[in-house]
This record gives C-alpha cells, structure tokens and sequence, in this order.
C-alpha cells in the first residue's frame, strides 16, 4: 500500500525551479510504498509569492532532482538567470524571461550585474552570440551559445529572416523591460558568425530602443 504524507517546511527561504516556475519551497509531498520503503519519492511544494498566502504540488521533478535557483534576499547574476531561462523555453508550456523575472522578484529575489575585476564597476555591455542553423527543409533553430549572459532562442521557417528578428526581438524587449532599472541599466549587443543571416543580426543590433536606463537607443555594432 502506499502512503502519502506531507512535510511542512514554512522557513524554508530556497527559491527553486520547477515546471516553468520560480519560487519558494514551502513543504514536500512524500510517497511511500509499505512493501518498498526505500523507493519513496517527493515531490515539491511551492508558495505562491508574497501576494498569495497558499501553495501547490509543483507538477515537475521530484525534489532531489529540482534545481535550487537561489536563497531569498540573494541575487543572481544573469548568466545563472540564463540557465532558468533556457530551462522555461523547453516546458511544455513555455515560460519567458519577462515572467520567471516577475516569479523571481515575486519571491524575494533579483538580479544583480556582474563587476569587472580591476575597476569593480557593473558590466553594462553584453555580447549575444548566436548559432543559426536552418539546415532542415522546412524549420529553422537559433540559439545563444553557452558563452551569452542572456539566452535567447527561436525556432523559424527557415529562410525566413523576418520570422526569425520577429521572434529574437520580442525576446529582446522582455529583457529590456527587465533590465530597465538603475541598477540594472545595461545593452546587449548581438554577434553570429552565420553570415547567410547577418542581416538578421544588424538589424537586432541597429534598432533603437527607446528606454530610460538601459543605453539601447544608439545602434550596437
């Protein structure tokens, strides 16, 4: 027979992700099988931000298996961002940057730039680059490489560069409306070594966009 039992854990301060979500632990669910104890699995609860006072069964891993994002109060640089990211893009619901963000500060968390080591200032220029391949007949894939500290990724009718900046550049304005705040203040600037979609990347990097502190508006080469 199995059994379920749940563990309270209301101190609990481990931001982790789970099924295209951002948010605080707040218990475990435990099954148990009587006739094979040791394979007992658990599976996380989470809460629902500091406007919500209730919680749910986060459908995705199990809880060894759930990477931990951060501790509340602790900032995270946007490379390990990118990582949730990525992780959101793959759900079967996808998850975008703009809304992990949202999930993130939700829980008590935010980002923070990374500093230059000789000068301890915030890095404020990001390079982007991206793989594109359209070597299918019918669909594209562009991606950031792991070297980006934003990631970003399209699926595309290939030959189509239109799709293709349609796509990249919506994703480029969730991270300009993250990155809209003094602390965070900064530009990304785009890179691929794809030549055949060059165009693609000049345009990402020509448009000007107009916000209050992030240095967007000026063409980025």
């Amino acid at each position: 027979m199995k059994h379920v039992k749940i563990m309270s854990m209301p101190e609990c301060d481990k931001l982790i992700y789970s099924a295209g979500v951002i948010a605080r632990q707040i218990g475990a669910l435990f099954v148990v099988d009587d006739e094979h104890p040791q394979l007992a699995m658990s599976y996380p609860i989470v809460a629902g931000g500091r406007k919500l006072a209730d919680g749910w069964l986060s459908p995705g891993e199990e809880c060894m298996q759930t990477p931990v994002v951060c501790r509340v109060g602790e900032k995270i640089s946007p490379r390990v961002f990118a990582k949730f990211v990525k992780m959101g893009m793959h759900e079967e619901v996808p998850a975008s940057a703009y809304e992990l963000y949202g999930q993130l500060c939700e829980s008590g968390a935010d980002l923070q730039l990374p500093v230059m080591a000789s000068s301890k200032e915030p890095v404020r220029e990001f390079h982007v680059e991206l793989e594109i391949n359209d070597f299918m007949k019918e669909e594209g894939f562009c991606y950031a490489t792991d070297t980006a500290d934003f990631y970003f990724e399209a699926y595309f009718e290939a030959g189509n560069h239109d799709d293709l900046y349609g796509q990249l550049s919506a994703q480029l304005m969730d991270y300009m409306n993250i990155l809209d705040k003094e602390e965070l203040g900064a530009k990304i600037i785009f890179r691929t070594v794809d030549f055949d979609y060059q165009d693609v990347v000049d345009r990402l990097n020509s448009a000007p966009i107009d916000t209050i502190y992030c240095d967007m508006y000026e063409p980025r080469k």
